[in-house]
């Protein structure tokens, strides 16, 4: 099988290291305000992609945080969209879903306080929707595809992220592309279906974002904490990655790469 490959037109990692994990899901989370108030202004709306995990869920309550703190500045939320890079398939409200940790942290506090529509939010489907990935990911393609610009993001019909915000898994894996999996081989669409995560990551039903949809997005940010990540985040931002190996690597963004790392998650770079 031929070696997956970096995508090259895609920016180049930056790294910023931070004392802890709280520094970083502060840094990401004040950085993400001022993109969506900055991308509201400028073009009227601002598309937003979220991760699970501890990284990402931490990120979120510290934007919490600063849209309830006195002074601090935040986008017009009417204008904002919320989406998700991956999915547990499982119940609606379900604890381990994505979607329901996201709104315990953020998304409530948004909808009943701030004015963020419902509407606004654009989470993959659960179990009671999609009988298995594959129909989760055609209907999650669908939903991206009614608020596409004309034409597409280069070459697919999905919104174009003003950011996607990706936590790292201890293997290396980010949304729900493992390493060694056919999912990491899906181009040119937005979405797949993974039916065997590895069971020491939870459940194995997944909805997933493609390489292809990562690529699209303007800025990809990862928030990577903890001494478990270290090798992962090492082999990643190595000379010379092997994407099968650890998918992280090919975590790109169109205009902006940047890890945000602990010092911990740093510590073998």
């Amino acid at each position: 099988m031929t070696g997956l490959q970096i995508n090259s037109a895609a920016a180049q990692p930056q790294i910023e290291v931070f004392d802890n994990a709280d520094a970083v899901a502060e840094g990401i989370a004040v950085k993400l305000l001022g993109v969506l108030q900055e991308t509201v202004r400028e073009e009227g709306l601002a598309h937003v992609s979220l991760t699970g995990g501890g990284a990402g869920i931490r990120t979120l309550k510290a934007a919490a945080a600063l849209v309830a703190a006195d002074g601090v500045p935040t986008p017009d939320w009417t204008r904002v969209h919320f989406w998700w890079g991956d999915e547990r398939l499982l119940p609606e409200d379900d604890p381990e879903r994505n979607e329901t940790q996201a709104r315990q942290a953020l998304l409530d506090l948004l909808v009943a306080e701030h004015g963020l529509p419902e509407d606004n939010i654009h989470p993959m489907p659960c179990s009671e929707e999609a009988a298995h990935p594959e129909a989760g990911a055609q209907m999650y393609a669908q939903q991206l595809e009614a608020h596409s610009p004309a034409g597409g993001v280069d070459g697919l019909a999905m919104p174009r992220f003003a950011v996607m915000l990706l936590g790292v898994g201890p293997d290396g894996h980010i949304n729900s592309l493992f390493p060694g999996k056919k999912s990491l081989r899906v181009t040119g669409q937005a979405t797949t279906g993974e039916s065997d995560a590895p069971p020491q990551l939870g459940p194995p039903l997944r909805v997933t974002l493609t390489f292809s949809a990562v690529h699209t997005a303007r800025r990809v940010w990862t928030g990577v904490t903890g001494a478990d990540k270290a090798q992962a985040a090492a082999e990643a931002l190595s000379a010379d990655p092997d994407v099968d190996r650890v998918p992280a690597a090919n975590a790109r963004g169109a205009q902006e790469t940047i890890w945000h790392l602990d010092r911990d998650a740093a510590a073998a770079l």
